[in-house]
């Protein structure tokens, strides 16, 4: 497991580009915005560890469920989507008490999935955006 030592989800937020994204947040139920801020920490933590896998798409549950548990989302089975590729992942990860940032994160990137598997796991094949 990677345990990065600068956590970014604050951050990311904090900055203006990000407004509608954090007045969305408010807007969702205490797990659903715990997943939400989790995934946004995901995304930038594999990035930064390999600069070539650029995550524009995560889903924590594609191939096992989530545990969650007080303020800490456990992912065994997500997978995030990086130049129209997808890739297995796991995490762990912590919310602060009023879920504004991360305070705990850990992960593992696991192999590329198959694209034929993509439809069973509803994984989005493109986002519809031209490129």
């Amino acid at each position: 497991m990677v345990r990065p030592t600068q956590l970014f989800s604050a951050a990311i937020l904090a900055d203006p580009r990000s407004k509608r994204a954090r007045e969305g947040m408010r807007q969702l139920a205490t797990g659903e915005r715990i997943v939400q801020l989790c995934n946004i920490e995901a995304m930038e933590q594999v990035h930064r560890w390999k600069a070539e896998f650029k995550p524009d798409f995560l889903v924590a549950y594609a191939m096992a469920d989530t545990k969650l548990s007080g303020l800490t989302l456990q992912a065994e089975g997500g997978a995030f989507r990086s130049n129209r590729h997808w890739y297995n992942i796991k995490f762990k990860c912590e919310a602060s008490p009023d879920i504004e940032k991360i305070v705990a994160f850990e992960f593992s990137v696991g192999e590329e999935i198959p694209e034929s598997e993509w439809e069973t796991r509803f994984l989005p094949a493109d986002d519809g955006q031209a490129d």
